[in-house]
């Protein structure tokens, strides 16, 4: 009977707490850090796109925005670490820190990519030899401002070319300057007078979408008698690489050009 007993007999089930799971450091601060550098490249653009800050500090604050990304993203892995290895708390911190930064860094992927995919330069003109002179550069009298410029530009686009109209410069002019107007270019100067010069030059100011950084566009009107020449050239300041933008910028202009002369003119 004693042996019954023993054998009926249940121990008593005790529930015992769970230890409390610890919040990892490491999560909130790679949200603090990741969340920060959107926070400023917002600020940033928005700062030099009011004028509030000039292109080199622009530039800088771009660069620390990258460096806090890429903090951010060492920070990440450590509270992956923690979450993994420690069982922490903070996985959903980690995730928004995460997202910001792949926010953050996919515009310098971009670049990146850009980079290495054109020419390093920032000067592209159709006329490598001749090329159209800024005004700036066309006062120079202690040296030979067409040759400094040609030794300066690179053949990086060989695709890029100017185009011939048959057709007078003064049919041409106003279409000109109504397709540079339409992309919001600002004429800031004009040089050369119709039947009075043989080369007619427009100057333009122009500002990269979304980033704001200032270029100059320079477009050259020769007449050869019964056809006219045009040629092009775009600069962008501050920056060594300009990203292949130029060269995108000089197609783009003639391509709508081509397309608005349709009817007028026979290229």
């Amino acid at each position: 009977m004693a042996f019954l007993a023993t054998r009926h007999h249940r121990e008593r089930l005790v529930l015992r707490p769970l230890p409390e799971r610890k919040r990892s450091r490491s999560a909130v601060w790679s949200l603090r850090v990741a969340g920060f550098a959107p926070v400023l490249a917002g600020v940033s653009l928005l700062a030099h796109n009011i004028g509030m800050v000039d292109t080199p500090a622009f530039l800088v604050l771009g660069a620390c925005v990258a460096i806090i990304a890429l903090v951010g993203l060492v920070v990440i892995a450590a509270a992956l670490r923690s979450l993994w290895m420690k069982g922490t708390k903070g996985g959903r911190s980690v995730i928004a820190a995460l997202f910001f930064s792949i926010v953050t860094l996919t515009p310098y992927a971009i670049g990146t990519a850009a980079f290495f995919a054109n020419p390093r330069q920032n000067d592209v003109s159709t006329d490598l030899v001749d090329p159209p002179l800024m005004e700036s550069e066309a006062r120079l009298t202690a040296v030979n401002p067409l040759a400094v410029v040609a030794a300066d530009l690179r053949d990086g686009y060989p695709e890029l070319s100017g185009r011939r109209y048959k057709a007078p410069p003064e049919a041409i002019e106003q279409t000109i300057l109504a397709v540079a107007e339409a992309r919001g270019w600002q004429l800031v100067s004009r040089r050369g007078r119709i039947s009075a010069d043989d080369e007619l030059f427009f100057e333009f100011s122009y500002r990269v979408p979304v980033l704001a950084i200032p270029g100059v566009i320079v477009i050259r009107l020769a007449d050869e008698g019964d056809t006219s020449f045009v040629d092009m050239r775009a600069r962008t300041g501050h920056v060594p690489h300009d990203l292949g933008w130029n060269a995108r910028l000089i197609a783009s202009y003639l391509t709508a050009l081509d397309f608005e002369l349709v009817g007028i003119v026979e290229a």
